[in-house]
C-alpha cells in the first residue's frame, strides 16, 4: 500500500519531456543551468571511478611504503652505527608503530672494531623511540626513550686494543642522532653496568645489575619555573647484594653542572669484592658489609657536600689463613686490622668517617683531617648513623667558595 500511495505520488509530480521519475532511487533535483539527469548520473559515475582509483592508489602506495619503512629504518640506521670511530654498531630489526609515532630497534650492538674485547661496548634488547604526545597539548614536539635490558661493558687492559672505557666516545653522539626530536623522557629497564679487568692476578668484575631509571623534562618544554626542573631517578643491585639509589635534581638546559644529588648504597658483602681489593689494595676481607651515603650540590661549575662511609662487622685480618700468603701481605693487612679494630665504635661494630667535598671539577678538595675527625668522633663520642644526615641543596653553596 505504502509503495503504491509512493509511486502515485512521483507520477503526478511535474517533469520536463523525455525524462521519467518512474523509480524513486532516480529522484533528483535538476541542476539550475538546466543540465538534464542523465548527463548527471554519466558525470557522476566517471568521477565515482577516477576517485576509486585515486583512492586505490594511494592506498597500495601506503600499504607498500608501511612494508618497506623497517627495512629503509634498519638500513639507515646500520649506516649511520658503522661511521663510530674505533667501533662498528648494527641492528638487528626494526619495528615501526604508526599509530602512536614510534619506532622499536631490537638487538642493537656497539662494539669495538680492533682487539679481542669479549663483550660489546654498548647492547640493548629493545629501544623503543616515540613521540611524546602529552607534551603535544602544551605546544611541544618532544620525544622519550625506552631502554629494555641495556648493558654498559667497561673493560681495563694494559693496551689501547683491548681497552675499553671510552665514557664520553662518539658511540654516544650516534645513539642520539637515532631519534629525530629532542629527548624530553629516558627510562631505563632492568639494565646493567659493568666494569671488567681480567689482566689482573685474580680477574675483577664489578657491575650494577637490574637498574631502573627514569630521567623526566630533560628539555624543560613546559617553561617550568624552578631552579631544578629536571629530575633523575634510580635503582640498583650491586656486586655483593648491595642496594643503589639515586635522586638526581638538575638544570639539563645550564651551560655549567647545576643539580642536587642524593645518593645511598647499602649493605654491601665485603667478601664479594675481595677480587676488586687484592688487585687495587693488595689485601682482602674475611667478613664485613659496607654502605655509603652521600649528598653533593653543584652550581656554575663549584660544587660541595659530603660522602659518609661505614664499616660494619669489619674484620680485615685472620692468622689462619693469612699465614699462608707473603710476609708484606701479612704485615700490610696486620696493619689494616689494627687501625679497623682501634678506631671503630666496639658498641656497634662500625668503622665509619664523613669526607667534606668541595671545588670544581678541575679541582676538587677533599677534607681529610675532618674525616678523621669524624672516625674518631665516631670510635669514641657518637657513633655515626647509617644516613644522610642533611641533605645538600644550591642555597648551601657560597658564591666565593673554592
Amino acid at each position: 500500500m505504502v509503495g503504491f500511495l509512493v509511486g502515485s505520488v512521483l507520477r503526478s509530480l511535474p517533469c520536463r519531456r523525455g525524462t521519467t521519475l518512474a523509480s524513486p532511487i532516480k529522484l533528483m533535483v535538476i541542476a539550475a543551468d538546466g543540465t538534464s539527469l542523465g548527463r548527471l548520473q554519466n558525470r557522476w559515475r566517471r568521477i565515482a571511478t577516477w576517485a576509486k582509483w585515486t583512492i586505490l592508489g594511494l592506498a597500495l602506495l601506503l600499504v607498500a611504503a608501511r612494508l618497506a619503512l623497517p627495512t629503509a629504518l634498519k638500513w639507515n640506521l646500520n649506516r649511520k652505527l658503522s661511521r663510530i670511530q674505533d667501533y662498528a654498531g648494527r641492528v638487528g630489526s626494526v619495528r615501526v608503530h604508526l599509530w602512536r609515532g614510534a619506532y622499536e630497534i631490537r638487538n642493537l650492538r656497539i662494539e669495538k672494531n680492533e682487539g679481542s674485547v669479549p663483550v660489546p661496548l654498548f647492547a640493548s634488547s629493545s629501544i623503543d623511540l616515540s613521540v611524546q604526545w602529552r607534551e603535544l597539548l602544551h605546544g611541544s614536539l618532544v620525544g622519550e626513550i625506552v631502554l629494555r635490558q641495556p648493558e654498559l661493558n667497561f673493560v681495563a687492559a694494559p693496551t689501547p686494543e683491548k681497552r675499553q672505557t671510552d665514557v664520553e666516545g662518539p658511540w654516544g653522539t650516534a645513539l642520539q642522532s637515532l631519534f629525530p626530536f629532542q629527548l624530553n623522557r629516558f627510562e631505563i629497564q632492568r639494565g646493567q653496568v659493568r666494569f671488567r679487568d681480567n689482566f689482573k692476578s685474580r680477574p675483577v668484575d664489578i657491575f650494577v645489575t637490574n637498574l631502573f631509571a627514569v630521567a623526566t623534562n630533560l628539555t624543560n618544554n613546559r617553561q617550568v619555573s624552578q631552579r631544578l626542573p629536571a629530575g633523575v631517578t634510580a635503582t640498583g643491585q650491586t656486586l655483593g647484594d648491595g642496594r643503589l639509589r639515586i635522586d638526581l635534581k638538575m638544570d639539563p638546559l645550564d651551560s655549567a653542572p647545576t643539580f642536587e644529588l642524593n645518593a645511598v648504597l647499602t649493605n654491601v658483602d665485603m667478601v664479594a669484592l675481595n677480587d676488586f681489593l687484592r688487585s687495587y689494595g693488595k689485601m682482602d676481607v674475611e667478613a664485613g658489609r659496607f654502605s655509603l651515603f652521600t649528598s653533593v650540590a653543584s652550581r656554575r661549575g663549584k660544587y660541595a657536600g659530603n660522602v659518609k662511609v661505614l664499616f660494619e662487622n669489619l674484620n680485615v685480618f685472620e692468622w689462619e689463613k693469612e699465614r699462608r700468603k707473603n710476609v708484606l701481605a701479612i704485615f700490610w693487612e696486620a696493619i689494616v686490622g689494627v687501625l679497623s679494630a682501634g678506631f671503630k665504635n666496639h658498641p656497634h661494630d662500625r668503622l665509619a668517617a664523613e669526607i667534606p667535598v668541595t671545588g670544581s671539577f678541575t679541582d676538587p678538595h677533599f677534607g681529610i683531617w675532618s674525616a678523621v675527625g669524624s672516625c674518631l668522633k665516631n670510635a669514641f663520642v657518637r657513633v655515626l648513623l647509617p644516613k644522610i644526615d642533611q641533605p645538600v641543596h644550591l642555597d648551601d653553596l657560597k658564591p666565593g667558595s673554592p
